[in-house]
């Protein structure tokens, strides 16, 4: 399938999507009211830069949207009154009650949806997935994830009302990582402190088989570097990987994406690139893809669920998906 892609913004996470879609042959017509969109396709060697979203809807067949998290809702309303298969960054949206509404529109409008959770598309990440998957460690019994870096320097990452803190910007990754793992969730206990322009969560996860899962999301003004890790425990064995032992992603070229939001990668073996290839087949041959709307609901609805147990100091529990 080839496709005209509407890329919707310039910043950040457009300088690994933008690349990915123009190695995959797409062509590519880029917006931005925020971000310098002329300097993103300079930058990349591709893309077109259009003046309105109109003028993008018109000229796209999917759109992807890497805009701040607050403006998610609007631009997937705006693209699915289009008709436009959509690829959003995630958070799928900044509040739960939007992404239940923007869920159920497009499942009626029968428009696909793919929240892009690219954690599933790196390579330990995925190759968990399987292990747990085959058997070789039993039943999973508990769950290990810590994500930390650089606390954001400035502009609407730090309006906890626009961003959604930590918890929607690194936790959510962990959170969906878990659920992909360990099923879904019953039970949410967590905790937030934050200092300055530090901040830091741990939640701990009650799975409905049982399991559990810790999950730890921090944002630091200290000098560190970008880390993940995850431990992963069973009735026959433990699965570890840590960014620290290991960094399989290296970017090579001259076009270096923003390195205080981005990790480093080669464009032959980019996640970003794997979870977009991903949506473009699920689009042209209706099989499901890695991730599904409704996986990105599921992880809003836990995200939910922590930052109301870090507000009320108490557990919080969640009903099932099919139920709430």
């Amino acid at each position: 399938m080839h496709a005209t892609v509407g890329l919707i913004g310039a910043g950040g996470i457009a300088n690994a999507h933008l690349p990915a879609w123009l190695d995959l042959g797409h062509d590519v017509v880029v917006h931005s009211i925020a971000d310098d969109a002329e300097a993103l396709t300079r930058r990349h060697g591709g893309g077109r830069v259009v003046p309105s979203l109109d003028a993008l809807f018109e000229a796209a067949d999917v759109v992807d949207i890497c805009t701040p998290t607050h403006t998610h809702y609007e631009l997937a309303l705006a693209a699915l009154g289009h008709g436009l298969p959509t690829i959003c960054e995630k958070p799928l949206t900044r509040t739960l009650a939007e992404a239940e509404d923007l869920v159920a529109r497009f499942a009626d409008a029968r428009v696909p949806l793919f929240p892009a959770h690219v954690v599933r598309y790196f390579a330990e990440y995925a190759e968990l997935h399987r292990a747990v998957t085959r058997g070789d460690i039993g039943s999973v019994a508990v769950q290990r994830h810590t994500r930390q870096g650089r606390s954001p320097a400035g502009g609407w990452f730090l309006d906890e009302a626009l961003s959604g803190g930590v918890l929607l910007d690194l936790m959510i990754h962990d959170i969906d990582m878990a659920r992909w793992i360990g099923g879904e969730v019953e039970r949410v206990f967590a905790r937030t402190h934050a200092v300055g322009g530090s901040q830091s969560t741990q939640a701990f996860l009650t799975h409905a088989n049982g399991s559990i899962s810790v999950l730890t999301a921090t944002w630091t003004t200290a000098p560190i570097a970008f880390r993940t890790l995850f431990e992963v425990a069973g009735s026959r064995g433990l699965l570890h990987a840590d960014s620290d032992e290991r960094r399989p992603y290296r970017y090579q070229g001259d076009a270096v994406p923003a390195p205080d939001i981005l990790p480093d990668f080669s464009p032959l073996t980019s996640p970003y690139r794997a979870e977009i290839e991903d949506f473009v087949r699920s689009v042209a041959t209706g099989a499901p893809p890695r991730v599904t709307a409704l996986d990105g609901l599921a992880a809003m609805r836990i995200a939910d669920a922590v930052a109301r147990s870090a507000a009320e100091g108490r557990p919080v529990d969640l009903k099932p998906l099919e139920a709430a």
